[in-house]
């Protein structure tokens, strides 16, 4: 049986003496996409945040791909996640030097950048956006630019927060067609929060409920789904394939 790629057990997070999460049992495996509803505030970003070291914890293990995250420096584990945050503050730059720079942040991707640039431009319809500016940008422009850019950097795991925000129903049918893909073709781990996971439900493999910061449900999907990939290989072979 493979190790988890994420596991949070008997995990405790406090605020000014304020419990924000309380997660007893929690793991993530590898191709898989999970979703995690529940009402505003119900601990959905926190639990993001949680897994991404942008929120500390007191008390409990949490453990990435087998080591405890505390062993590992930010940069090691960021090194595998990409993130989609709710806000974020338009970078300068034009489009095409955004998506070049986050993909050429991760070590595996430095060696791919115009190849996997070219991919997602055309998989996401952005050419006509590459040579404007971050700070041009629309709302759903921008949120579609940042989209672009994380799911270029093909790392281990794809976090997004709110997953449609800012995005229109074909918007949204395109993106997931392409989370779909990344998950059961290319191996992604893809975690996404959301208000509406009925719309996800084509798309999901595990449903997670969130209330008043703990995990209150969690379900895996019924459907049949395409094998997935054994393993993701950061080689030259793999980049030769089509995603």
């Amino acid at each position: 049986m493979q190790i988890p790629l994420f596991e949070i057990k008997n995990v405790i997070s406090q605020k000014s003496g304020k419990k924000i999460l309380e997660i007893k049992n929690f793991e993530v495996h590898r191709g898989t996409v999970y979703t995690i509803s529940g009402a505003p505030c119900s601990g959905k970003t926190a639990l993001l945040k949680l897994m991404s070291r942008e929120m500390k914890y007191n008390s409990g293990d949490i453990r990435f791909d087998g080591q405890n995250t505390k062993k590992l420096s930010k940069k090691e584990l960021l090194d595998n996640i990409a993130i989609v945050p709710q806000e974020t503050k338009p970078p300068r730059g034009t489009v095409k030097s955004y998506i070049e720079k986050t993909i050429g942040k991760y070590s595996h991707g430095k060696k791919y950048v115009e190849k996997r640039l070219k991919n997602i431009t055309t998989k996401m319809e952005i050419e006509k956006l590459l040579d404007i500016k971050m700070k041009s940008l629309t709302p759903g422009q921008f949120r579609w630019v940042i989209l672009a850019a994380q799911i270029a950097a093909d790392t281990k795991i794809l976090i997004i927060d709110e997953i449609e925000q800012h995005l229109s129903s074909d918007s949204m049918n395109i993106l997931l067609r392409i989370l779909y893909r990344k998950s059961n073709y290319d191996g992604v781990t893809i975690i996404v929060s959301t208000l509406n996971p009925e719309m996800l439900k084509k798309t999901t493999s595990v449903f997670v409920t969130m209330n008043n910061g703990r995990i209150s449900s969690v379900r895996s999907s019924t459907k049949k789904r395409p094998q997935k990939s054994r393993g993701r290989k950061q080689s030259a072979k793999t980049e030769k394939k089509t995603k």
